[in-house]
């Protein structure tokens, strides 16, 4: 292991606990916390509303902002030999433009994407959560997000597939830029890591593991 701090990245679909999930691992292990920015996406509510019509400003819009906390948390932590756990990977990104641009628009994001993320930081370590449409729908009714409330399953149903689809190690999509992480895959419909200590020791014993795998230390902040 070079001395470099890990970077550790939670993802899944929408409502699936990658928050939560990356404040218990900074409480546990003293990481610096990544958190993206959602609610400040000015088209976000629009979005929601008319998917078509203002699918490419939000998606630039991400793309642009997690482009430049990335290359800050690469500045000021990871090349400090500081951890850093964040609540998204920057894939997401392609994950969603995959299902809301069309197949013009989507060629061209992603050949920005790729000019944009090639020099940045990838996670040592990605923490793939999953759970079925019923569960996720039901975290997003009770967070109540206001321009979450008129979310379809329909596209909470597309948004697990394509998820499924980028983190199959056998998948064309499968594309890290050239950096394979550690993925640890959890189903999540039937944990609950916020309230069960149990659930909670069993993610951050696998994460401990894998950190272990990279030469890295394990000792908690706590």
């Amino acid at each position: 292991m070079n001395n470099r701090g890990i970077f550790i990245a939670v993802e899944g679909p929408i409502g699936v606990g990658k928050t939560t999930l990356a404040n218990i691992l900074n409480q546990h292990f003293g990481y610096t916390l990544l958190r993206e920015i959602v609610e400040e996406n000015p088209f976000l509510s629009k979005f929601y509303t008319d998917i078509k019509e203002y699918a490419l400003q939000t998606e630039a819009f991400f793309l642009f902002n997690r482009f430049k906390q990335l290359e800050d948390i690469e500045k000021n932590v990871l090349s400090l030999s500081k951890g850093v756990v964040s609540d998204y990977h920057i894939i997401k990104n392609l994950i969603f433009a995959g299902i809301t641009l069309d197949k013009m628009q989507f060629h061209r994001y992603k050949q920005v994407y790729n000019i944009f993320v090639n020099d940045l930081p990838q996670p040592d370590i990605i923490i793939y959560l999953n759970s079925n449409t019923d569960v996720l729908m039901k975290r997003i009714a009770m967070r109540d997000r206001s321009f979450e409330r008129q979310m379809d399953r329909n596209y909470i149903d597309g948004l697990r597939t394509e998820y499924k689809y980028y983190f199959n190690p056998l998948s064309i999509k499968h594309n890290f830029m050239g950096k394979e992480p550690i993925i640890i895959e959890i189903d999540n419909s039937n944990l609950d890591f916020l309230n069960k200590e149990e659930d909670k020791k069993f993610i951050i014993n696998k994460v401990e593991e894998a950190i272990s795998t990279l030469g890295g230390n394990t000792t908690c902040s706590n």
